[in-house]
């Protein structure tokens, strides 16, 4: 009963993300934070998106083809990790197209595998979670964000 009723909130939330256009018009574009984001994580002043699980046949010039999709485009850089998949940084001249990257290119597949989109940070400024009580989440659909889960468990008193 609790996962189907997880399905249907992940699912009205996916068709109003990628439905409904007067949610991707203005300052309405903002993406859920997710709650492992550092403490003082702001962005509103980040233009840079983290690309993860990137196929080992996407080129650095087809990763930025495929992001300047969403605005035009500081920098790229496409970080080779090992046979299986890669993972890159794309830096945007404004924070706005890094949300609509964030938003409309997360789950997207290139070569049949889906990439991860999210804010970028440095991983020194994750916050601590060592005295956390977690709970594992599993077989979840590509098009699951760190964002969808959050909106999910966010209805508790704490959750990162």
């Amino acid at each position: 009963m609790q996962q189907q009723r997880l399905k249907q909130q992940h699912a009205l939330m996916q068709q109003a993300l990628y439905h409904n256009p007067s949610l991707m018009s203005g300052p309405q574009i903002e993406p859920i934070l997710s709650g492992n984001l550092p403490p003082g994580f702001d962005a509103a002043t980040c233009r840079s998106v983290y690309v993860g699980n990137i196929h080992p046949q996407v080129t650095e010039p087809l990763l930025q083809e495929v992001f300047l999709s969403t605005g035009p485009i500081e920098g790229c850089k496409l970080i080779k990790k090992d046979k299986q998949s890669s993972y890159g940084f794309v830096d945007y001249f404004d924070r706005r197209s890094a949300a609509l990257a964030i938003v409309t290119l997360n789950g997207r597949h290139l070569f049949g595998q889906p990439i991860k989109v999210n804010w970028a940070y440095a991983s020194s400024q994750r916050e601590d979670t060592s005295g956390h009580h977690n709970i594992f989440v599993g077989d979840l659909s590509p098009e699951v964000t760190d964002a969808t889960l959050f909106a999910c468990f966010s209805v508790y008193s704490s959750c990162s």
